[in-house]
């Protein structure tokens, strides 16, 4: 009810054009249209498929090199537009992007089984005191409280500050990422869901599962905004 009347007494504008929204979701009919939405795509690693797949497939990198995590969901594909709303999230201090790409997440997720928590990738804590805000944790927070979900992310840390990953090869991620979380509080959950912003090549989501699963988890999924191709 809360939702609703603030609705009514705020109502929502589209955050890239600033028409108004659709009453629902702070983005109008045209943007939501001109999202690069992912309608086919590898059930483990989320990666964007081409032509009618069915439910189950999986992507060549995953028939090749098997992740650790065990399923995943993705918004977008990573392109122009989903960098500009991203971007702004990610860089910008605009928390107010959260909510929507939040709603805009539990749209493809509700046809999904559920985890029994949510984890969001952490940040070391230099990186969170220059960004003021872990993104990735914002949008966990809605989606516990709109999932009835526990969000446990103080139970992961990331212990190693890593280089940024932009520019690096797939093996140099990997690499780049090897032994940056160590799980410091016991998880008692057997279906754990990582919480990220961007998916690249994987290999952050692909280590925090490592980590989860040698912590004692079977199932780690992963669901993210954006995926790269």
């Amino acid at each position: 009810m809360l939702r609703k009347l603030s609705r009514l007494l705020f109502p929502p504008r589209c955050v890239l054009c600033r028409r108004a929204g659709d009453g629902e979701l702070d983005i109008c009919p045209s943007c939501y249209q001109s999202l690069p939405l992912i309608k086919h795509a590898c059930v483990q690693c989320a990666l964007p498929l081409e032509g009618e797949r069915h439910a189950h497939s999986l992507c060549g990198r995953c028939l090749n090199r098997v992740p650790a995590f065990d399923r995943s969901v993705s918004l977008m594909r990573y392109d122009n537009r989903a960098v500009q709303l991203i971007t702004r999230y990610k860089f910008h201090d605009s928390l107010s992007y959260s909510r929507l790409l939040a709603e805009l997440l539990l749209i493809r997720l509700a046809e999904i089984r559920m985890p029994d928590c949510l984890i969001a990738v952490p940040l070391h804590a230099s990186r969170l005191r220059e960004r003021g805000y872990n993104q990735s944790h914002e949008l966990g927070k809605i989606l516990a409280s709109r999932l009835g979900i526990p969000l446990q992310s103080e139970a992961v840390v990331r212990v190693r500050e890593t280089c940024q990953q932009t520019g690096l090869d797939a093996k140099q991620r990997r690499q780049n990422i090897r032994g940056a979380f160590a799980v410091v509080a016991p998880i008692e959950y057997k279906h754990v869901a990582i919480i990220d912003d961007v998916v690249t090549t994987g290999s952050t989501v692909n280590e925090l599962a490592r980590v989860l699963k040698k912590a004692g988890v079977e199932t780690v999924s992963v669901w993210s905004i954006a995926r790269a191709v």
